[in-house]
């Protein structure tokens, strides 16, 4: 799971000035959508490979470190090798190896663990990528504008505007928590530690009310119903934004016809 501190981080990161960052939100939106697509619908290592080393390439030139975004991809692997680990044992074909209690390990069930992880790799770097390039409302500019449901777009920009509001309100909790020198590792009564703790999220579950009822009345006085729609600016395509969606359609169509003339 990742921390507060740590969307913090990222969000500061994905603010910064560079080419890639400038890029419209809706592309990297649509490359992201594509990149994940024509990478779980293939099966040739070399095309992961490919589509591997474009993503480090855009990380690079984003400016973003390659190593802090390889330590990213290394942090969410596991949930997915999780499922991985599994399929030696469950996929069916040819038994290169029988355990204890008729447990069989099959080559086809490697084959495809294998295959997995691969599609797992690339889908898992461009996300990253489009994490550290693409701000968390430039992301909900991006839903409305490719015509997602105005709610969903809605309740997403909601969540980005007071995520870190209500993490500043739980800091401030705690602190006045320890304050009264409470601690969850001192000595006292298990049962009065349990007691603080349900104190400190019936207190959140207060302020979220009571900042839930004035955001919706600020809003409303403002002219908000249910038909309102989210406000952006009408500007055209960069160069940079067609580039960035026009280099990896044109890599992926090569790297199919490749594969249809059996050359790799």
């Amino acid at each position: 799971m990742v921390s507060i501190a740590e969307l913090q981080q990222q969000e500061y990161l994905s603010n910064q000035n560079s080419v890639l960052h400038n890029i419209d939100s809706r592309i990297k939106l649509i490359v992201l959508i594509i990149t994940i697509v024509f990478a779980v619908t293939s099966s040739n290592y070399i095309v992961f490979l490919v589509l591997e080393l474009y993503l480090l390439l855009l990380i690079y030139i984003s400016g973003i470190s390659v190593k802090d975004a390889l330590l990213r991809v290394l942090v969410i692997l596991p949930f997915g090798l999780f499922i991985a680990i599994f399929q030696p044992f469950i996929q069916p074909g040819d038994i290169l190896y029988t355990l204890p209690f008729g447990i069989n390990i099959t080559l086809q069930g490697i084959q495809f663990a294998e295959l997995l992880m691969a599609r797992l790799v690339i889908s898992i770097t461009s996300i990253v990528l489009f994490s550290y390039i693409t701000p968390m409302k430039d992301i909900a500019e991006a839903f409305r504008r490719l015509h997602m449901p105005n709610e969903f777009a809605m309740i997403f920009s909601l969540f980005v505007r007071f995520v870190f509001l209500f993490y500043d309100e739980l800091n401030s909790i705690r602190q006045a928590q320890a304050s009264r020198c409470f601690s969850l590792t001192n000595s006292t009564p298990y049962m009065w530690k349990l007691r603080q703790v349900g104190y400190l999220f019936l207190m959140m579950f207060l302020k979220a009310y009571e900042r839930g009822e004035t955001v919706y009345a600020s809003m409303a006085s403002r002219g908000y119903n249910s038909e309102s729609t989210i406000y952006y600016s009408k500007e055209g395509l960069s160069t940079n934004s067609i580039l960035y969606i026009v280099i990896p359609i044109i890599i992926m169509i090569a790297l199919t016809l490749l594969q249809y003339f059996k050359i790799i």
